[in-house]
């Protein structure tokens, strides 16, 4: 299985937004600008996240979708604000290949099986967000809230309910650049049979190496790519070099 490099995009709407922690949210572009930017840079799939979507009690914006399946010849993923069946059928039409699922999925656990019984379970990516305790509960609407299922315990379930792949969100390291928390990449990538794309503080090409060598079948990172000069390319000539199967043009 090839290790894929995936660039995250998070939005407020039509803005690009990045934040430290889920938290002190500062624009930084336009949304189409760098969905464009990176369609040029042959990257391997895009992640788009509404990080405001819930709090507007609305689902990713429809304009934005339209933008990013005019621009884009790569597979991107879609996520914020996602409740219902209907609600990822018109990601789908709108060109996602697959839905991300974070509170909606901890509060309904069916959908995750209804959205996978129509598209496949590799349409379905459960989003993870997590503190420093993996023991405590799960943590809901971008950071701000905790459910009472624990976090090892609702990773447990995801693959029965149709799940297909775990998005992993270090809440403590996102933005940060300060590298990502590999124990507990480790720990839930023994803990699961499913792909675990990890996620948060990805900050030198080392990380992604090792985030790999703790289990991730796939690595996610937004500042790295966007407040440095590391592009996905380097980061897959890197782990090349370093013998891990990417995909390399």
């Amino acid at each position: 299985m090839k290790i894929r490099i995936i660039p995250t995009i998070l939005t407020d709407g039509l803005t690009v937004v990045k934040g430290e922690s889920f938290n002190n949210w500062r624009t930084v572009g336009s949304a189409e600008a760098t969905a464009r930017l990176f369609a040029s840079r042959d990257v391997d799939e895009l992640l788009l996240l509404d990080v405001k979507a819930r709090s507007r009690n609305s689902m990713i914006d429809k304009n934005l979708l339209g933008h990013f399946s005019s621009v884009l010849d790569v597979p991107f993923s879609v996520g914020g604000g996602i409740n219902t069946l209907e609600d990822a059928k018109f990601c789908f039409r709108f060109g996602a290949e697959k839905v991300v699922l974070g509170t909606s999925a901890v509060k309904n656990p069916k959908l995750i099986s209804e959205i996978a019984d129509v598209f496949g379970n590799q349409a379905v990516i459960v989003s993870v967000d997590f503190e420093s305790d993996l023991g405590s509960g799960v943590r809901i609407e971008s950071g701000t809230g905790k459910a009472e299922i624990k976090s090892l315990e609702f990773i447990e379930s995801l693959a029965v309910l149709g799940a297909g792949e775990i998005l992993l969100q270090s809440i403590q390291r996102d933005g940060t650049l300060s590298g990502m928390d590999f124990s507990r990449i480790s720990r839930i990538s023994s803990l699961t049979t499913l792909p675990v794309i990890a996620s948060g503080g990805a900050g030198c090409l080392d990380d992604f190496y090792q985030a790999v060598r703790s289990g991730a079948s796939a690595v996610a990172a937004g500042a790295i790519f966007q407040f440095t000069q590391v592009t996905p390319k380097e980061v897959r000539a890197y782990l090349a070099e370093k013998d891990v199967l990417v995909r390399v043009v």
